[in-house]
């Protein structure tokens, strides 16, 4: 089995999918970390938060795609995968990180999509990767992990979309996606997860948002009162 998003969810756009819409709210210094499986939905949501609150969005398919492209990937689980080639995908997006650490301005925010993989060792690096770079620039850090039943993806997976954007179109292997893969689950004080089968990619934008809001309120009053309690 290819997993096609083993890079941390799908490539980084080189601007924001539209102008925020200031109706929501402004992200400042936050990494959102979306995971799970094929055609759950991330990438349109990761625009959507985009477009909500002007965080960049880092896509896995992205950083995949200067390789995918030339070894002339198709999009199924039958392609002939180079193994070789993931050492060298592994090296663009290390490089994305190192941007976003050294280059990006502080208040700056991210969305991230990936498939990670529970039983691969190297897919649980990649999640730490993230996190990492989440302390490293002292942002809040939001792991979100999205589900969806098999109907669903079904009827979002092979889409002309998908296909220009070299992505898992193969709907042969919906079954072994949600019944044999395990996702990786990391314990995190901020995680969430979402079924997004009856949400549009708006809606479940906007409850992440809202969770991002809750615990970052949390966080400063709880900080308000401890600088109180000190003077």
């Amino acid at each position: 089995m290819i997993n096609s998003h083993r890079s941390g969810g799908e490539g980084i756009t080189p601007s924001r999918s539209g102008p925020p819409d200031k109706g929501i709210m402004k992200l400042r210094n936050t990494i959102i970390y979306l995971i799970g499986v094929p055609a759950v939905g991330k990438y349109t949501v990761a625009r959507e938060i985009g477009r909500m609150t002007g965080a960049k969005v880092v896509d896995n398919q992205l950083i995949n795609t200067p390789v995918f492209s030339v070894v002339g990937y198709d999009g199924t689980d039958a392609f002939p995968f180079p193994k070789g080639a993931w050492a060298h995908i592994e090296k663009i997006q290390r490089a994305v990180l190192a941007v976003i650490r050294d280059c990006c301005p502080p208040d700056e925010s991210f969305v991230f999509t990936n498939v990670l993989d529970a039983r691969a060792p190297g897919d649980k690096a990649w999640f730490r990767r993230i996190e990492r770079l989440a302390k490293q620039r002292r942002a809040g850090f939001f792991p979100v992990w999205l589900t969806c039943d098999a109907e669903t993806i079904r009827q979002r997976k092979d889409t002309p979309e998908r296909r220009a954007r070299l992505k898992d179109i193969d709907l042969t292997t919906i079954s072994w996606w949600l019944q044999e893969f395990e996702v990786l689950r990391v314990p995190h004080p901020n995680a969430l997860t979402l079924d997004t089968s009856h949400c549009g990619p708006g809606q479940t934008a906007r409850r992440i948002l809202e969770h991002v809001q809750g615990i970052s309120h949390g966080d400063s009053l709880a900080a308000h009162d401890t600088n109180r309690d000190d003077a």
